[in-house]
């Protein structure tokens, strides 16, 4: 079915949403969007009852689910990460590694390589984002400190034969050579993002004016209140809010950030410069009560409690077991946050750092027919990409 209509429903727009709506597609494209009472061709139709027509979810910050992991050194894992994710709405991600020997991720490269060749999943990759090696040791949270590394010149020189599959690469500005690193390699389509770091306010200010343009899951492993030398600084947190164009990621699974602190930053940020991510584990979409963050090897397991990965000692949380819908339906029903916002944090904003916003992240003319069915609960029914329906 080429050319149809979807009728009939809720249409979230970057800023309303239309009742009774309808939207056409044509050869995986939005084409038109008409209100309520409009009158339309004869052509199929695909009637939505009253339900929430959404833009696909975009995703900047995933690390595994299903029961796999990125780094699990296999093209299979990455495609059923993938999937599992495509499943709760997201149609366009950005796989990502964690802190690890570095010969290792240079594998990820060419596995990530093999699954852009294979084209078996129907969701869009972005390019892969890089959480570690090149972090504060101080702030590794569940990252293993004895893989953190700061960059050399081979480090750097590696990662610009790399740059048309890197999308993000997340590290901390207070590292050795992460500043030069990035001057180095945004010219190169890579964007920057301080997380799991020490960094001061100042510092942050640094590396935003060196080009860095988000902050990594805020509140976790990012700096705040701390004494330098004796001396009282604030840090990337409070650079988060401070910083006017600086992106900010929070992890919308309702237990990394209270619904609180979603509402201080959208209202302190707006939804244009928050994106909810995931961070989520291989756990995610399971039901298991142990796991591995990264590889599965001992130094490597968490448990699973109270409806988030942690550490075994329950001393940090160890990536999410969240969702992009979960996160919505949480923005909405408990964070009081309004469906069109709500909405942009897990489309186009972070579209829009990803720099696809051209043909990702909303539904507009022109755009790819990605969408997201859900219902008036908030519970996901339906997935399209390119027009197809997928889920």
């Amino acid at each position: 079915m080429n050319d149809f209509y979807f009728i009939n429903g809720k249409v979230v727009l970057a800023d309303k949403v239309l009742d009774g709506a309808s939207v056409k597609v044509k050869d995986g494209k939005i084409v038109e969007i008409l209100e309520s009472g409009e009158t339309i061709e004869d052509l199929p139709k695909i009637d939505l009852n009253g339900k929430y027509l959404m833009p696909g979810f975009v995703e900047v910050h995933v690390h595994g689910g299903g029961g796999y992991d990125v780094m699990d050194g296999s093209p299979e894992a990455i495609e059923e990460v993938v999937d599992a994710h495509l499943h709760h709405g997201t149609t366009t991600i950005c796989p990502t590694t964690m802190s690890e020997e570095f010969s290792v991720i240079l594998k990820t490269f060419d596995i990530y390589r093999e699954v852009l060749k294979r084209k078996k999943t129907k969701a869009y990759l972005a390019g892969l984002h890089l959480e570690g090696p090149f972090i504060s040791p101080a702030m590794a949270g569940a990252q293993r400190k004895d893989l953190i590394i700061p960059p050399t010149d081979y480090h750097i020189n590696c990662l610009k034969e790399n740059s048309d599959i890197i999308a993000r690469i997340s590290c901390a500005p207070d590292v050795d050579n992460v500043i030069n690193m990035a001057k180095t390699l945004i010219p190169y389509g890579i964007s920057f993002s301080m997380g799991h770091t020490s960094a001061t306010y100042e510092q942050a200010e640094e590396a935003f004016e060196a080009g860095f343009e988000s902050v990594t899951h805020i509140y976790s492993a990012t700096s705040g209140f701390h004494k330098v030398n004796q001396k009282v600084h604030i840090g990337v947190t409070q650079a988060g809010y401070g910083i006017d164009g600086l992106y900010v990621e929070a992890i919308g699974d309702g237990c990394h950030v209270p619904k609180e602190l979603i509402r201080l930053l959208v209202k302190f940020k707006g939804a244009d410069y928050v994106c909810l991510v995931t961070d989520a584990m291989r756990a995610t979409g399971t039901d298991v009560t142990e796991s591995y963050l990264g590889k599965k090897v001992p130094e490597n397991r968490v448990i699973i409690d109270d409806g988030v990965a942690k550490l075994p000692d329950k001393s940090f949380f160890a990536g999410s077991i969240g969702t992009l819908d979960r996160a919505v339906a949480f923005a909405i029903t408990k964070a009081n946050i309004s469906i069109p916002e709500a909405v942009k944090m897990v489309s186009l904003t972070p579209a829009t750092l990803l720099k696809l916003n051209d043909k990702k992240g909303s539904i507009a003319v022109g755009k790819d027919a990605d969408f997201v069915i859900m219902n008036e609960e908030f519970k996901l029914e339906n997935v399209y990409v390119n027009g197809e329906m997928v889920v």
